[in-house]
């Protein structure tokens, strides 16, 4: 199947929506939309259900990319590349020359996306983000990864 979207930033009004499928919701994704340095990228399928994301922070001579995803429904028909072009120019249009970008190690598909699209590896992290546990509460978990950059 392949699905018409379209990519723009997310508005407050959007975050219902998005929350059907997403738990960054209130932690990452409202304080973004929110913020005067980040943008919420959303891809809409027919221009009114999310189906991927790409958070962008702006400011400096570096932009930031982050929580990129795409529903696995949706994926191979270039929306994270989509998604990705629009954070890269969001951060040329603030003059930053570089975007920096951290992924799991383990996410060999993210790798080869970013790495196709001119990413190359300049470094090693250890990202901390919450996951649920089996009593239902929230407990940071570390996941190392890889830190990518390019020039844009």
């Amino acid at each position: 199947m392949v699905v018409n979207a379209e990519v723009r930033p997310a508005t407050l009004n959007d975050l219902r929506t998005l929350g059907t499928w997403s738990g960054q919701v209130e932690g990452v994704f409202r304080p973004a939309v929110e913020s005067d340095d980040q943008v919420l990228l959303v891809a809409f399928a027919n221009g009114r259900f999310p189906i991927g994301h790409v958070l962008v922070g702006l400011g400096g001579l570096r932009g930031t990319i982050s929580h990129l995803l795409v529903l696995a429904g949706f994926r191979d028909q270039g929306l994270g590349s989509a998604l990705m072009a629009e954070a890269e120019d969001l951060i040329r249009g603030t003059g930053a020359t570089q975007s920096r970008l951290a992924v799991e190690k383990v996410n060999v598909d993210a790798i080869r996306l970013y790495e196709h699209l001119g990413y190359m590896t300049a470094g090693e992290s250890v990202e901390t983000w919450p996951e649920p546990v089996p009593d239902g509460t929230l407990q940071p978990v570390h996941h190392p990864a890889w830190v990518m950059k390019k020039s844009l």
